[in-house]
């Protein structure tokens, strides 16, 4: 069993029989452990901003979905607003999907 599915399985049996919490709160330790340090900069050591930049950076530019998917960030637009204040200039451009006809934005780096 991987450390993940034990600190599962013991995050369940500790709330029938507390003698089990011990084990859980190690065996959760261990788990983060191997994911990176916890909290919110995980393994790169990075905010979620700096890893929207980056992403931008390396590909020309970025969607919710794909800030969401490649670096789990749920407040996308949050970080956009950081990194405007924080003097980065973004633009927006609005697009469709082909297959579905939804609308999405991507985010675009601006030169200064």
């Amino acid at each position: 069993m991987d450390p993940f599915e034990q600190a599962e399985r013991l995050a369940l049996e500790a709330t029938d029989d507390p003698a089990l919490i011990p084990q859980y709160i190690a065996a959760t330790k261990h788990a983060q452990a191997l994911e990176g340090a916890p909290g919110w900069k995980g393994r790169t050591r990075m905010t979620q901003a700096e890893k929207i930049l980056e992403h931008i950076q390396k590909n020309g530019s970025i969607t919710q979905r794909e800030a969401y998917l490649d670096h789990g960030i749920q407040s996308f637009h949050r970080r956009l607003t950081d990194l405007k204040d924080a003097g980065y200039r973004l633009r927006g451009e609005l697009r469709r999907n082909k297959v579905t006809g939804q609308e999405y934005t991507r985010y675009f780096l601006v030169a200064a």
